[in-house]
């Protein structure tokens, strides 16, 4: 039987993380709306462009937030933190090597790019402390974290489109490197207080699903809407953007569900796929609604969150929305599969973002990005539940407690 406290610990995690991450998400979209409305398609398609490549140098950041999560702050092993903040100021110094070439191919200023890739380092050391407080679970720190970045997030921008109204991207970049810098100095302070973890050998199995689905996880938020801005003109790789925007919402959400289960796992191996089931049904809950949403009301929520300049992108809106939820069960399925070291998970999950994106690359309007896309998850899915059928992995509670 499932001890009372372990159970009330695993919902009170889920409740302020999920609360956290609820007005993280109100503040992102709110951070889009301010966007969307001060820039129109064209510029906001430059802006989303600009993340999207930090998000490409940020490619390792789900990995090195998994393996915080999996390894914990040990006693007298600081080698992860030199190899993740090396690791940021490498791919700080490719992205200004290939800034030149960058630029042409998104059609945006090599100084653009420099600028807005500068936040790659403290980025990486954000992660890392972040996943050493949510292994401590933390989650009371890690929601206000969450919540205050977001906050402030939307007042750069805000000032940007405002006292930078003539430079809005180049002051967007400078105040949101400066924002993630500030952030990074909190989190480090306060993972000082964390306990330290007893050093132990990490299994094969396990780090093998670690760093597989986490490259994974970082493909999945950007790969669509960086190849929209490389295929597309800059009309339509905004607006594409902007269905993106509202559809991503849902994969934000349920990962914090998926972070929750991972800590929550950890912390009690012998239960796993009891937190998976929950972690679907709540899943699950959060897809009911969210389709109800995109399906019933689609032009309100383009009015209110995009603008009129986005009502093209309407018709698309739910069949984007169905991707979502497709990705949002592959989340907590490959999740689930590094808290039980099952690399099976890995091979499915591969195979389907290697179809997906090369799919994608012969796709040149958004009704074929968005068709592929939805294709491309459903296939995915469907090969992690067939392999987890199959193999029937997902028990290994000696890599749990690895």
């Amino acid at each position: 039987m499932e001890p009372f406290s372990e159970g009330r610990k695993f919902w009170s995690d889920n409740l302020l993380l999920g609360a956290a991450t609820l007005v993280a998400g109100f503040f992102n979209m709110l951070y889009s709306v301010v966007l969307a409305h001060a820039l129109g398609p064209r510029d906001y398609g430059g802006i989303t462009t600009l993340n999207n490549l930090v998000g490409l140098f940020l490619l390792p950041l789900p990995l090195i937030g998994l393996l915080a999560i999996r390894v914990g702050k040990r006693v007298g092993r600081q080698g992860l933190t030199y190899v993740v903040f090396g690791l940021g100021l490498s791919m700080f110094v490719i992205s200004i090597l290939m800034s030149v070439v960058l630029g042409t191919i998104f059609h945006l200023s090599r100084t653009l790019v420099v600028l807005y890739t500068a936040s790659v380092v403290p980025n990486f050391g954000y992660a890392l402390y972040i996943g050493f407080l949510e292994r401590a679970r933390k989650y009371r720190v890690v929601g206000i974290l969450l919540a205050v970045s977001s906050g402030l997030a939307v007042g750069a921008v805000g000032m940007a489109v405002t006292v930078g109204h003539q430079h809005p991207l180049a002051w967007a970049g400078f105040l949101q490197a400066g924002l993630i810098l500030g952030m990074l100095w909190i989190a480090r302070s306060q993972s000082r207080g964390i306990p330290d973890l007893k050093p132990t050998p990490l299994p094969p199995a396990i780090l093998v699903t670690t760093v597989g689905i986490g490259t994974l996880q970082a493909l999945w938020g950007m790969s669509d809407s960086l190849l929209a801005k490389a295929h597309l003109s800059s009309l339509n790789a905004g607006l594409y953007t902007g269905i993106a925007t509202v559809g991503q919402a849902l994969p934000f959400a349920v990962s914090s569900i998926a972070t929750v289960m991972l800590t929550a796992i950890l912390d009690d191996p012998q239960h796993p796929q009891r937190y998976l089931g929950r972690s679907l049904a709540l899943t699950g809950l959060l897809a009911v609604g969210f389709f109800a949403v995109v399906y019933g009301l689609p032009n309100f929520v383009v009015k209110v969150f995009l603008g009129t300049h986005f009502l093209p992108i309407t018709p698309l809106l739910t069949e984007y929305g169905m991707a979502m939820i497709a990705l949002s069960i592959i989340i907590v399925l490959t999740t689930y599969g590094v808290a039980v070291g099952d690399w099976w998970s890995v091979v499915p999950s591969a195979s389907g973002t290697i179809l997906w994106i090369t799919w994608m690359l012969s796709s040149y309007n958004i009704g074929s990005l968005v068709h592929r896309t939805l294709w491309s998850m459903l296939v995915t899915l469907l090969g992690l539940l067939v392999t987890r059928w199959i193999t029937g992995r997902g028990t290994d509670r000696s890599a749990i407690n690895s």
